[in-house]
């Protein structure tokens, strides 16, 4: 006597165990579709030493496990959970209640806000407070990918968001494809992964793909970095980049994004002015960025 429990996401999908199982005719629970039935293949016939289940909180799986019968049901697939997670905030989106008046700018506020609550729980090592807050993260991406289905000139779901994510890991970390087994050198690691995303997005600037939205002590620490990166002398980085002073007239917060947007319009001038001395683009040498620098 024995259970066999299929997985509601895949009724198809009998669990290996359970193969050798079907063999003659077996109870179906009320749950089972006739699609599912008809793919088994085998006659319903109830009280039958084996029974065909989709619900596992259901009354007829509840008696048989009652009387000591053993089920047999595929194992859990890591991501499944995030497949639940799915499934309800289209359901919620069904509802069209708040959910649907929502936009991706009506968001943002709830994705910053979000944002900054995982951080503290980093911060705090809260390791109950990290799981949810990640939770409400992931609720932001779900969030988002459902609104972006509703798009009626260019929409995509969270599976392409999946897709595109899985492209990109591939493509920038080529020991996941090409065999490579054992430790990795992180040196080697970063500068294949910055060697395929320089081959993936051919920026004008070396600026280009900085969120300048982002605070701007991050903001300055993104664009030193690039310029840095890019040959820029540090010699020629404001000091007012690199030093944060509170009090006056305006708050530090507006000094610092004014002081970095300013640096970041220098940076983008020398680059443009050598493309047109030299008439081609091509990476600054020190010396071009200091033949080419705009006085200010």
């Amino acid at each position: 006597m024995t259970v066999v429990l299929l997985d509601p996401r895949r009724p198809g999908v009998v669990p290996a165990p359970a193969v050798r199982l079907l063999c003659g005719p077996v109870e179906y629970g009320d749950e089972v579709p006739a699609s599912v039935r008809a793919a088994v293949g085998l006659d319903h016939r109830p009280g039958a030493d084996v029974l065909v289940a989709l619900d596992a909180g259901s009354g007829a799986v509840a008696a048989r496990t009652a009387r000591g019968e053993v089920v047999v049901a595929a194992d859990p697939v890591v991501g499944d959970r995030v497949l639940d997670a799915v499934d309800v905030m289209d359901r919620l989106w069904g509802f069209g209640g708040w959910e649907v008046t929502q936009t991706h700018d009506s968001l943002r506020r709830y994705l910053l806000e979000e944002t900054y609550e995982l951080l503290d729980a980093i911060d705090e090592d809260d390791r109950a407070g990290l799981r949810e807050e990640l939770g409400d993260l992931l609720l932001q991406v779900l969030f988002h990918s459902r609104i972006a289905q509703e798009s009626p000139t260019d929409p995509f779901d969270v599976d392409d968001v999946a897709d595109t994510l899985v492209t990109k890991l591939s493509q920038r970390s080529p020991h996941l494809t090409n065999g490579h087994t054992g430790p990795l050198d992180v040196a080697e690691q970063e500068a294949a992964w910055q060697a395929a995303k320089a081959a993936e997005k051919a920026r004008e600037s070396c600026l280009d793909g900085i969120a300048m939205a982002q605070p701007a002590l991050a903001l300055a620490e993104k664009v030193i970095e690039r310029a840095g990166g890019a040959g820029l002398p540090g010699a020629m980085i404001p000091s007012e980049l690199c030093t944060v002073r509170l009090g006056g007239d305006t708050d530090a917060e507006h000094r610092l994004r004014k002081a970095v947007v300013a640096f970041a319009g220098r940076i983008r001038e020398a680059e443009n002015t050598a493309e047109a001395d030299r008439g081609e683009r091509r990476p600054l040498s020190a010396d071009d960025w200091h033949r080419f620098w705009p006085s200010v």
